[in-house]
């Protein structure tokens, strides 16, 4: 005889049970809510939902890919400009920290493009003539003295004296400055030409560009400041970053 009907709506209770607390618990799960196996409830998304989350996300990436591109490569080309920056700081620094003539060379005739700081010879007795090419104290060594090594610029990023402002300057110059791939410092960290005579134009500007036309801007004044501007093409001015 079967322990029970096969209407559950019934809840037909065994009639014969040798124990009570079975019975109850038989009772107990008979009367909760059963789903079939066809019932989605609560159990994940359908194959068109994820089909659809899937093509939004597509879409979203199509359209946003060339504005990662882009910032991509402004951020080197900004990453760059204030490595710039740090290392004429560097040299600047050195100069006064030693009391002797430092610069900061540019060398465009590489694939990077490479900057480096030089000590140069200031009043050392193995800098004159004619046991060393040093006519003067703001010449370089027989054996260049360069320090912490060369530095690459990012690929597709090159250096150049032209402004690309035209006549617009960047706003710390005041003057017309100076496009240099040299920047010399004098014992006391003021930018100064080849024979130390410090610079009155206004400073010393390097340009920096990449293959999308953005251009930034490393400008060291008269009295030392460095300061980095951005070309903004939309408003035909610099902009300080």
């Amino acid at each position: 005889m079967p322990f029970w009907t096969s209407d559950r709506s019934a809840h037909v209770l065994p009639q014969a049970c040798g124990r009570r607390s079975v019975c109850r618990n038989e009772a107990r799960f008979r009367s909760l809510p059963h789903q079939g196996l066809g019932s989605r409830g609560s159990s994940g998304f359908s194959l068109v939902e994820l089909i659809v989350v899937v093509l939004v996300a597509a879409i979203i990436t199509v359209i946003a890919m060339p504005q990662v591109v882009e910032a991509l490569k402004g951020y080197r080309l900004h990453n760059d400009a204030s490595a710039i920056s740090a290392q004429l700081n560097v040299t600047r620094f050195r100069a006064t920290a030693q009391f002797t003539p430092f610069r900061m060379n540019i060398t465009t005739g590489t694939s990077p493009q490479i900057f480096s700081t030089e000590r140069l010879c200031g009043t050392d007795l193995d800098c004159q003539p004619p046991a060393s090419p040093c006519a003067q104290s703001y010449m370089p060594y027989l054996q260049p003295d360069i320090q912490s090594g060369s530095q690459y610029l990012s690929s597709g990023i090159s250096f150049t004296t032209i402004n690309p402002g035209g006549t617009v300057l960047p706003p710390s110059l005041s003057g017309t400055g100076t496009g240099s791939a040299v920047f010399y410092f004098n014992t006391r960290g003021l930018p100064a030409d080849c024979t130390g005579t410090p610079l009155n134009n206004g400073g010393a500007v390097i340009y920096l560009k990449n293959g999308n036309n953005l251009s930034d801007a490393v400008v060291v004044t008269e009295g030392g400041g460095i300061s980095i501007f951005e070309w903004s093409l939309h408003g035909n001015t610099w902009v300080a970053r």
